[in-house]
């Protein structure tokens, strides 16, 4: 399938069966910490890149064999870009009951289409990484034609008419948008938005940019607790896949590291493979040259090569 892959594990979703509608990589931002890599295409208009009814229909096919517990509309750039975002959902949830979700960066939440497409989903994941003009151009490098008011103003209008859970990702970097002027600003601001929760998170996959570094987990809850009783850290997936045994398994990885890097213990999570038969299977496509390993921290990740 070309637009359709996993399910894999969402800290914050469970089993998500992604929807990639975006060609890599076209966005609006080139965030330094993005684990797709470097923006191509950094840009504003929106357009129609794939049919609607051939989104729906794989989609439809893969949930028919695979248990998801949502259909979560991202993958290789910023899916609001889609001028076909609302009608592919329309169409998906004609053909299925899952819930579709929306993770979006946000950016296009000023223009009234964006906001009725994103309309039709279950859920909306937007992100808000800074609050001042100056963080915002370091750790997002936007379009030049975007700037954070506007950003803000946008998520505003949207929550006033957006009436499903709205919640909101904030990427914390060290030593880029966290420092505590920044981050007392965002969480006044955030304060006004009314979303149904504010998660926190940090770099836990290679990065576009190697200076982008993580913050450790008690400098997150420090900050959690700045943002109040709404916020929270997002904890790792533990659950365990339930694909069927025969499953294409060199496939079913490269699908799924084109859009995100994994560990091992992502593969074990995603797949029915145990850890070594995992692992097995990792170190041969290591050795047919299909992936390559990379060290961030004290993890391990797969990519393609």
């Amino acid at each position: 399938m070309r637009h359709v892959f996993g399910p894999v594990p969402s800290r914050r979703l469970g089993y998500s069966l992604g929807v990639d509608i975006i060609p890599p990589k076209h966005c609006t931002y080139d965030c330094i910490y993005c684990q797709i890599g470097k923006t191509t295409n950094r840009e504003i208009g929106r357009k129609s890149f794939y049919d609607a009814g051939l989104i729906a229909d794989e989609v439809a096919r893969k949930v028919g064999s695979t248990r998801v517990d949502v259909i979560t509309f991202s993958g290789s750039g910023e899916p609001t870009l889609n001028s076909d975002l609302g009608t592919m959902i329309r169409k998906v949830k004609e053909r299925v009951d899952t819930p579709v979700v929306v993770i979006t960066n946000g950016s296009l939440l000023y223009e009234k289409d964006v906001r009725s497409d994103l309309g039709e989903a279950d859920m909306v994941l937007p992100s808000l990484d800074a609050v001042t003009e100056e963080v915002f151009q370091r750790i997002n490098r936007p379009h030049p034609l975007l700037d954070i008011t506007r950003i803000i103003e946008g998520l505003r209008e949207f929550r006033a008419e957006y009436t499903k859970p709205i919640w909101l990702e904030i990427m914390l970097i060290k030593n880029v948008n966290d420092d505590p002027d920044e981050l007392k600003k965002m969480a006044q601001i955030v304060s006004t938005l009314n979303v149904d929760r504010i998660q926190l998170n940090t770099v836990t996959r290679p990065p576009s940019e190697e200076s982008a570094r993580r913050l450790e987990e008690e400098d997150l809850q420090a900050t959690c607790r700045l943002f109040g009783p709404r916020c929270e850290v997002i904890c790792s997936f533990e659950r365990t896949g339930e694909i069927p045994a025969q499953a294409d398994w060199t496939r079913i990885i490269l699908e799924t590291l084109r859009r995100r890097p994994l560990t091992l213990d992502d593969v074990v999570r995603t797949t029915s493979l145990s850890r070594l038969q995992a692992e097995t299977k990792l170190r041969a496509m290591e050795d047919e040259g299909l992936v390559r390993s990379y060290v961030l921290g004290d993890d391990l990740f797969y990519v393609v090569a």
